[in-house]
């Protein structure tokens, strides 16, 4: 409802999932670090103040996931160059410091009212569309945060953004600015092209085995075979484990009453308010908002709409627009004077109030009532068993797990120890390559463990890698079949086709140069083109974003300087390996005058937009440059690690 009464009463239940969507665009620059006591071990201190180690790798770790998430299921560790988003992160860093610093010099400042009504949008807050106290007091436990502390950090954040936006949207294109923009965006140029295919010219290539022979050698590594291990491997999963746990009844029963607390479900109010919110001491503020919650009681008792006026009076901007609506309430989520009131209306559709808060007087109204209820041991019996199953399996993961390492170190040149006192059985998995496996070598990390020096060279027994939560395994080398060339008389076809299209596209090309020289000399190009074989398409104009012109040869038109007389022509080689003879005749400007009223609008509010972000780059860039920053590399590079 207000912020003193999400930071005072709601309980735990949420993962850190959700927390790292919500946490992401603020967390990330660690602006709560900036204003804090200085330490010792820094990792940059921006005009005095200091950006934290626990900042750095927290924005450092962020980063990184962004670029897993956007990867998905292509990610590689080795496509992501730490070092360079390790600095990176660091100049993200500096920057929002010296705008934080800025927003404080300058008095920016976010209102109680808009701070709240932004965290109640929040969708990580909400459920069913609907903010929640319980998520939120649990998201941010989740992450260590106190809701003192994530407001503090959301409000500085959302400061900055003021400041951003105002300078941003201080920037306003001109007319004279459009038009020269559009002159170039909508330009046209007038091009006629012959397309020469490369196929055309097969049929007369021949190749020599000369050609082949010193085609294989040059290219020997492209010949060869995908150097393969054989791996053996004890696995221990859990899931396993746990397949093989038969709970008894009273067992479960047991369990069943440990937790039951988690099975009953407290009574809940569904409830609608009007606040009238009192700010400070006055009296006359306190007398004013009093006397108007009771003039609005007077309607409701008139037969008024509670949700309509709710609407019109309540100053509470969370429900207000959902007709004070705050859904379903239970005990210990309200402040004291608010729950007693609601909880002591005797039936749905009965009114309590003017009740004063610390924020102002409430009238409050019953939707409806859940009566408390207990689920029973059947209804709950198969998530007993699952959680029973679970907890036995984990015990025996972490007490094998233990094992598992210390076996596979203590006899590192066989698995049939572990495999024995375990009773794991040993598996095989058979052509596993550096890049390609199945099985548990479809792991990355298997894989290039496979091919270490003290698996592959040494004959060690790998540590335990994990596969996924509560499952790991442990591996060594079976058999190896090393790289070796592929003779050339199983590569000769390859070669030859290879050999036969870059022939095929080199004579294109020569032709192509031909028939340049051929129309420079005044040559028709319609005729020309019938005899070389070549298509013809005739002049036309083209925009910068043709469709059915080859993106090729559309980049050439545009790259090649505007003609001033005459023709220009170019040889394109496309992207499929064919040829085609640009004919570039003419060019237009767009013109301005051309645009809807409403092109014109959304153009020059993008040019707007484009000279703000530049104008905003120029003032941070300006920021930095005049900041007094030092940086300790050593403690970035340590986050790192």
């Amino acid at each position: 409802m207000v912020i003193q009464a999400i930071r005072d009463n709601v309980p735990k239940w949420i993962t850190a999932v959700i927390l790292a969507l919500l946490v992401g665009p603020f967390a990330l620059w660690g602006i709560n670090s900036y204003f804090t006591a200085s330490t010792d071990n820094s990792v940059a201190k921006v005009n005095g103040d200091e950006v934290s180690p626990a900042d750095f790798q927290r924005a450092y770790q962020n980063q990184y996931t962004r670029l897993q998430q956007m990867f998905g299921a292509n990610f590689k560790p080795g496509m992501i160059d730490e070092q360079q988003l390790r600095a990176q992160t660091l100049d993200h860093l500096i920057g929002e410091t010296l705008l934080s610093q800025q927003a404080v010099a300058q008095h920016y400042a976010i209102s109680n009212a808009q701070l709240v009504e932004d965290v109640q949008k929040m969708a990580a807050f909400q459920v069913d569309g609907k903010f929640s106290p319980q998520v939120y007091r649990s998201t941010l436990e989740a992450s260590g945060l106190s809701p003192v502390a994530f407001e503090q950090r959301y409000r500085q954040s959302l400061s900055v953004q003021q400041l951003q936006e105002a300078l941003q949207d201080s920037a306003i294109a001109t007319p004279a600015e459009l038009a020269a923009s559009v002159a170039v965006r909508d330009q046209q140029r007038e091009a006629a092209y012959l397309t020469l295919p490369a196929s055309r010219f097969l049929a007369s290539v021949t190749v020599s085995d000369a050609d082949i022979t010193a085609y294989y050698q040059a290219h020997e590594k492209e010949f060869m075979t995908p150097e393969k291990v054989t791996l053996a491997y004890v696995e221990l999963d859990e899931a396993n484990l746990a397949r093989g746990v038969q709970p008894d009844e009273a067992s479960l029963k047991a369990l069943y009453q440990q937790q039951l607390s988690s099975y009953q479900q407290a009574e809940a109010r569904q409830a609608r308010h009007i606040l009238f919110a009192v700010s400070g001491n006055d009296p006359k503020a306190d007398a004013a908002a009093k006397t108007q919650a009771e003039d609005v009681l007077k309607q409701l008792k008139a037969g008024g709409d509670f949700a309509k006026l709710a609407e019109k009076y309540s100053q509470d901007p969370g429900s207000a627009k959902n007709g004070g609506d705050l859904g379903m309430v239970e005990r210990g989520v309200m402040v004291k004077p608010f729950e007693d009131a609601l909880f002591a209306i005797k039936q749905p559709s009965d009114i309590a109030g003017p009740v004063r808060t610390q924020f102002g007087y409430h009238l409050i109204q019953l939707e409806s009532v859940r009566t408390p209820t207990v689920k029973s041991f059947d209804e709950v019996k198969a998530g007993l068993a699952a959680d029973y199953q679970k907890k036995k399996a984990d015990d025996e993961y972490y007490n094998l797990g233990d094992q598992l390492a210390n076996l596979a170190y203590e006899h590192p040149d066989s698995l049939d120890p572990v495999s024995q006192q375990l009773k794991l059985p040993i598996g095989t998995v058979v052509d596993v390559t550096r890049d390609a496996g199945t099985g548990i070598a479809a792991n990355e990390e298997v894989r290039k463990t496979a091919f270490s020096d003290a698996l592959l060279t040494q004959g060690d027994n790998s540590e335990p890698i994990q596969l996924g939560p509560n499952h790991a395994v442990v591996i060594r080398v079976q058999g190896h079949v090393p790289s070796e060339a592929e003779p050339l008389t199983m590569v000769r076809d390859r070669i030859v086709a290879t050999l036969k299209q870059q022939h095929a596209q080199q004579a294109a090309a020569q032709k192509a140069d031909e028939l340049i020289n051929d129309i420079g000399k005044g040559g028709d190009p319609v005729a020309l083109a019938k005899s070389a074989g070549a298509s013809f398409t005739a002049a036309r104009f083209l925009g910068r974003n043709e469709n059915g012109v080859p993106p090729a040869l559309l980049a050439a038109v545009f790259a090649a300087p505007a003609p001033t007389g005459g023709r220009s022509l170019k040889a394109v080689t496309l992207d499929n390996g064919d040829q085609a003879v640009m004919i570039l005749s003419a060019a237009k400007p767009g013109d301005v005058s051309a645009l809807t009223d409403t092109q014109r609008t959304t153009a020059l509010q993008d040019l707007s937009r484009e000279d703000g972000a530049k104008d905003f780059a120029a003032y941070l860039a300006n920021l930095r440059a005049q900041a007094k920053v030092s940086i300790n590399s050593k403690n970035m590079e340590s986050q790192g690690e």
